[in-house]
């Protein structure tokens, strides 16, 4: 689990116009724990009594900042939190409340600082302790309000990244929990919408994430007249290619272990494959090709690309047919970034499945027959 809240200066400071008014205030530091797990620390300043921190801490819990330069107010908004402050002003705005948020907050080195106790109550904590001695403000429990969001159809598809839930909302601005992916998301969330021949949904809503973003996750989803009637969640670990959606009038959903093969229309599962069956080893498969007659899959781990017969089950392995001993060599011993062929499926032209060595980038094209010849 990912615990790291990033720190960002803040996007308001160049529009700050008053000069700062914190000659009087003092170093602190404020210690605090997330709910999910993880520690931090930064710098604080204590001013009159009262203990002020930077903003930022807004925009690190996944609110988006906007600057009213005439007003010297700032407002952070994500979902399900709304906060907005001024600027030599002890009253504030808080999920549309106006509230006391006991200190007045000021402009310090292009940063805006508020209250601490303020901050940590907005974001759901709790203050803990303030240790006079060493000028220390800890506080526990402070959440996420980070989410992304996509516009399709002319609704608007939003996730909150800490639950891991996706809502929709119409143009009226009426909003409901359309699904739940089951895990958090971490950082970098793409939304891809398809409409199927029929008029299905298929969404992927996917997030890469870790330090370095090695790690991919995808939740899939089958939305029909609104409502989802099928999905799925997989993730790998480094390797990032890309799971097939649909061929003729079939979708495909895959939690890498199992793939299920959905009617277009009715949304009716007509076939479940077992890819650890198929495949031979027990891990999460890329799925990369399909068809009525083979299907294209690889092992998260060992990443070689196997072609599986749909008839007879079985199994080829296309690198030692399609390559030359070296690149055969290379693709069995080379770890870096990961292991296995870089074998890319291209189309399928007639009975052969054309492929390119991405390794190479030499524009060879490697042509393999569904059928056997001679």
């Amino acid at each position: 689990m990912m615990n790291k809240i990033w720190i960002i200066a803040p996007i308001i400071a160049a529009s700050l116009l008053i000069p700062s008014v914190s000659s009087a205030a003092t170093s602190a530091t404020f210690t605090y724990s997330l709910n999910n797990g993880g520690e931090s620390t930064s710098s604080a300043l204590l001013k009159e009594g009262t203990t002020y921190v930077s903003a930022s801490h807004w925009e690190a819990a996944g609110l988006q900042v906007t600057w009213d330069k005439l007003h010297q107010r700032a407002q952070f908004v994500g979902w399900g939190k709304s906060i907005i402050v001024s600027i030599g002003s002890t009253k504030g705005v808080l999920d549309g409340k106006v509230v006391d948020i006991g200190g007045s907050p000021f402009q310090f080195k292009e940063q805006l600082y508020v209250p601490a106790r303020f901050l940590v109550k907005s974001l759901g904590g709790e203050t803990v302790s303030w240790d006079a001695a060493h000028s220390v403000f800890k506080a526990k429990g402070i959440l996420s309000y980070a989410s992304a969001s996509a516009k399709f159809g002319g609704l608007t598809y939003s996730v909150d990244k800490t639950l891991g839930k996706l809502y929709v909302t119409d143009p009226s601005g009426k909003t409901h929990l359309l699904a739940s992916l089951g895990s958090e998301l971490y950082d970098i969330v793409n939304f891809d919408f398809k409409k199927s021949p029929a008029g299905l949904i298929y969404l992927t809503i996917s997030d890469i994430y870790g330090e370095p973003h090695i790690n991919n996750k995808w939740h899939t989803l089958v939305i029909k007249n609104g409502m989802v009637i099928r999905q799925a969640s997989v993730g790998y670990h480094i390797r990032f290619g890309n799971n097939v959606k649909m061929y003729d009038n079939t979708l495909l959903l895959t939690d890498g272990k199992t793939l299920r093969l959905i009617e277009d229309g009715t949304g009716n599962v007509t076939e479940t494959i077992d890819l650890n069956k198929l495949g031979g080893e027990i891990d999460k498969y890329l799925v990369e090709g399909m068809d009525d007659d083979f299907l294209l899959i690889r092992p998260n781990q060992k990443g070689i690309l196997m072609l599986i017969d749909r008839k007879t089950g079985a199994k080829t392995l296309l690198y030692k047919k399609l390559l030359n001993t070296e690149q055969q060599e290379y693709a069995e011993t080379n770890d870096i970034p990961f292991y296995g062929d870089n074998l890319k499926f291209i189309k399928r032209e007639g009975d052969s499945l054309l492929f390119k060595n991405e390794y190479v980038r030499d524009g060879t094209i490697y042509r393999f027959p569904l059928i056997s010849e001679g």
